[in-house]
Formats: C-alpha cells, structure tokens, sequence
C-alpha cells in the first residue's frame, strides 16, 4: 500500500491550500457571486425580476469568459455555473419568464446526482474518470489495483451526487417558502461555496483516506 504514496498524493497540501486561496472571498468570488446577487436584489426590488435575471445571468456568464480569456481555463465548477446560467437565460428570454432562470439550477442539480450516481452503479465512478485524466501518469497500474483506490473514488463520486440531491432540495425549499431575491441569493452563494468546498475535500480525501488505511 506505500505505493499509493505517489508525487501527486503527496502534493495534495499543497493542492488544498492553492484552491482555498484562489477560490474563497477574492475579487473572482466577487465579481462572479456577490455582484449577480446585488444586480438581481436591486432590480427585483423595483418590481423588475425579468430584468435582474437577465442582468445577472448575463454578467455571470461575461466574468466566465473573462477568466477563460485571461487564464484560458476554466475550472469545473464555475463551468457547471455558467452552463446553469445560460439554460436559465435562455429559457427566461425566450419564455420572457423569470422562473425559468430560478429553477434552472435545480433542474441542473437533479442531472448532476443522477450521472454521479449512475457512473457508480455502472462500476466507473466519475470522479475516478476526472482524476485518471487530469494525472495520466500520477497513478500506476499497481496502484489502480489497490481496492483502497478504487472505494476512494466510489466515495467521493457519492459525495458530489449527494451534495448535487441536498442542494436541489434546498432550492425546491427556498423556492416555495421565501421571496425571488433571498431565493437566488441563497442559492447562488450557497452553490459557490458548497462545490469548491468539495472540490478541495476530492484532492484532500484519497490522501488521507489511502494514508489511514496503512495504519
């Protein structure tokens, strides 16, 4: 099992520390959660919720392509993100009906749970098939036979369908039971700190997890 301490598993403190400076209250959190949320507040506020959908939708999807045109790259929560506000935009300007940019991210979440669980129970976890990407050559077939390399994945591959099914109930909730402005901006913060969390949480947990089963 010492084989599964390979350059990348050791590497995830370093990781981890990286994606919560870069992901956390900075001008990126801002620009990409606060500001939708003000510009949403503000036009629902003077009755004009089609508007502030709009208005929001549009500036979230300018701060993508602005990080994409400055980094090229985009991570893959804030690719989620940004395919959830151009459904939502879309459906609303083309139904001139703000609801549909409310309930976007719900329907998007159902999906999410249902491929993360899927992958699952057709035996290739979907975390498993992103992390053998993005390290080709961080994992050696020795190491992929170990069964603590494969329940790894199967765990964190059920945390991100269980966060994608709490989130969506979350929204259904806050959909029926407070006004549109504290609904999306629940929604939105709430969505983007809740992923990036678990993004850390994947690149810390195989680690610790393949750390601890050698005790």
């Amino acid at each position: 099992m010492n084989t599964l301490k390979s350059k990348e598993v050791q590497s995830n403190q370093a990781v981890t520390q990286k994606l919560l400076s870069e992901n956390f209250f900075n001008l990126e959190f801002f620009l990409s959660v606060v500001i939708p949320i003000i510009l949403f507040s503000a036009f629902d506020h003077f009755d004009r919720t089609l508007t502030g959908t709009i208005t929001a939708g549009v500036w979230s999807l300018g701060v993508l392509l602005l990080q994409f045109c400055f980094r090229r790259n985009v991570n893959i929560y804030g690719a989620i993100g940004a395919g959830c506000a151009a459904i939502g935009l879309i459906g609303t300007v083309l139904s001139n009906d703000p609801i549909y940019y409310l309930v976007s991210p719900i329907i998007i979440d159902l999906i999410l749970a249902a491929i993360f669980f899927g992958s699952v129970i057709l035996g290739k976890p979907l975390i498993r098939i992103l992390a053998e990407y993005s390290l080709k050559q961080g994992f050696s077939e020795e190491i992929r036979k170990q069964p603590k390399f494969k329940s790894a994945w199967i765990i964190l591959t059920i945390a991100w369908g269980v966060l994608s099914i709490t989130q969506a109930l979350l929204r259904v909730v806050l959909l029926y039971t407070v006004s549109k402005n504290v609904y999306y901006a629940i929604s939105t913060a709430y969505g983007n700190i809740s992923t990036p969390l678990l993004l850390i949480i994947s690149f810390w947990f195989p680690g610790w997890y393949w750390k601890r089963s050698n005790t």
